[in-house]
């Protein structure tokens, strides 16, 4: 017989609250401690460039590991089983292996003067066009995968301390914009580096114990086999609907239900979230910018770094784990009205309730506010840089640095209210989901304009336009979006168009046109001395 599904009671509310706290207070600590090392608007946004392999390795995990990886895989495996686990992070361990490859060579640009990675682009193609272009692409997708962050924020904060949803959300708000302005990008780094520490401890322990709460591996797939599909509502007074397609296949044929449009429903969807998670490694700015502010490091840390990324990159898989523990104990529960808007997204917290009590439901929620803060941090500073910076600083140069730094800090406002107020309004159903969506276009966008161009002396920075506006385009037709308008049903074939489709427009275009003079690339590609 299955336990009951478990409540929050009065010591686990304090357990989160004082596990939460802490974790504010070293991270504001930390914020402060860095703020009086800021001396300037360049020091704020990306330190003295002093920054170690293990401060940098941490926090490219903790930036990794957002609220997709640390809280929705647990979702995805609750929902799709043995399907949802191409989304739980297939490649995780390559992409991010990748990231450090080509990201740790973002340093020479800041030696020539980049502080954001749009900024990057410009002395790469020697384009302002180029910067403004993807520091406007970066906006858009950002804003959407923040939306992500807020869900799991605020579904953890109401299970567990029965706080209303849409109280947690406005905390949750709160907080970062708080740490944001007195940290800067060097308090967000070093915050990320103790967050990456955290979420991977945690992670590993919440899954092992999960395994072991739902009675093994044996177990967990004799169970799920026996259970079919349930789609969470389509809206609040729904019901949702059942199959008779079981969770025990690897793939699912969910065509009927979604309109082909999950990542899982085939081997061309699969493909897909193969190449998604090879490239968004790369192709997340708020990955790629950890490297901004890094030191020059010999080949044992390069290592020690590898490391730290392998061991965090196995993580999400873990997180995938407990949903398919939490769906072999409760069955579809989650996916009820009774659960709105979190379905099956809550699937997680109740089971950290359930199978390790007060301590682990304490540090997971901690966990969970870790790394969703880390994610939303960063993508808020860089869509709030890249206004300041990229499109502001980049057509005034003469700008008072002065008053960039509080422009800055004045735009980390709104880009915290915009994704708010969309997770108010609409809620994604399955948060893992939804992010795959942005996930593809900056993976498809930026793995090529940023990544490759860094080691591709052919670019152009028409190729670099060309590619942003198609992907920008190809985001518009989702198929849960337009592209049902032109035909697009399948997010398999639309992922596999937007990402191989952006690599055919950057090289082709870039191939068609001229690329800059054999001196500028010179001083561009040539081995930097320090």
């Amino acid at each position: 017989m299955a336990p009951p599904i478990p409540e929050s009671e009065s010591e686990i509310v304090v357990g989160v609250i004082a596990a939460i706290t802490a974790f504010l207070t070293v991270s504001i600590l930390l914020g402060f401690f860095m703020r009086k090392r800021a001396k300037s608007f360049e020091e704020w946004l990306v330190g003295r460039r002093d920054i170690g392999p293990l401060v940098t390795g941490f926090a490219l995990v903790a930036s990794y590991l957002s609220g997709w990886a640390i809280f929705g895989n647990a979702g995805l495996g609750y929902a799709y089983s043995w399907s949802g686990s191409w989304l739980i992070g297939t490649m995780c361990i390559m992409g991010m292996a990748l990231c450090l490859v080509i990201g740790y060579r973002m340093r020479r640009y800041v030696a020539f003067g980049a502080r954001t990675v749009p900024e990057m682009l410009r002395l790469r193609f020697e384009s302002r066009m180029v910067q403004a272009l993807a520091g406007l692409a970066m906006i858009v997708l950002l804003i959407v995968y923040s939306v992500g962050q807020y869900k799991a924020m605020a579904t953890v904060w109401t299970i567990t301390t029965n706080t209303h949803f849409y109280g947690s959300l406005l905390a949750t708000a709160i907080l970062v914009l708080v740490y944001l302005i007195v940290g800067g990008y060097t308090g967000t780094q070093w915050v990320s580096c103790f967050q990456g520490i955290l979420l991977t401890i945690i992670g590993w322990t919440f899954g092992i114990i999960a395994l072991i709460w739902a009675g093994g591996p044996t177990n967990i797939l004799k169970v799920i086999g026996m259970q079919t599909y349930t789609a969470p509502p389509i809206t609040p007074d729904a019901f949702p609907t059942y199959t008779q397609i079981p969770l025990k296949d690897y793939t699912l044929p969910l065509s009927s239900l979604e309109g082909l449009a999950f990542p899982g429903v085939d081997y061309v969807g699969v493909t897909a979230a193969v190449f998604m998670f090879l490239f968004m490694a790369t192709g997340f700015p708020h990955n790629i910018a950890r490297f901004l502010g890094t030191r020059k490091i010999t080949k044992r840390e390069y290592w020690v770094m590898l490391l730290i990324l392998i061991v965090g990159g196995l993580t999400p898989l873990w997180i995938g784990v407990v949903g398919f523990a939490a769906r072999t104990v409760w069955g579809d529960v989650f996916m009820t009205n009774a659960y709105y808007p979190m379905y099956g997204d809550s699937a997680p917290v109740y089971a950290s309730i359930s199978a390790g009590g007060i301590p682990l439901t304490s540090l997971f929620a901690a966990s969970v506010f870790a790394a969703s803060v880390a994610t939303l941090a960063g993508m808020v500073m860089i869509m709030a840089t890249n206004i300041t910076r990229d499109l502001i600083y980049n057509a005034y140069p003469k700008a008072s640095p002065k008053k960039l730094l509080w422009l800055t800090k004045l735009m980390l406002i709104p880009f915290i209210a915009i994704p708010l107020w969309w997770t108010f309004t609409s809620p994604p159903p399955i948060l893992s989901e939804f992010m795959a969506g942005s996930a593809v276009a900056q993976a498809g966008i930026f793995f090529f304009v940023v990544g490759v161009s860094m080691y591709w002396k052919r670019a152009t920075k028409w190729g670099a336009i060309a590619t942003i506006i198609y992907g920008l385009i190809l985001t518009l037709l989702h198929p849960k979006a337009y592209g049902k308008f032109v035909g697009l049903y399948h997010w398999g074939y639309w992922a596999l168009l937007l990402m191989f489709g952006s690599a055919l427009i950057y090289f082709l275009v870039s191939l068609a046109t001229r690329p800059l003079s054999e001196e500028k690339l010179e001083k561009l590609f040539s081995t930097p001395k320090s």
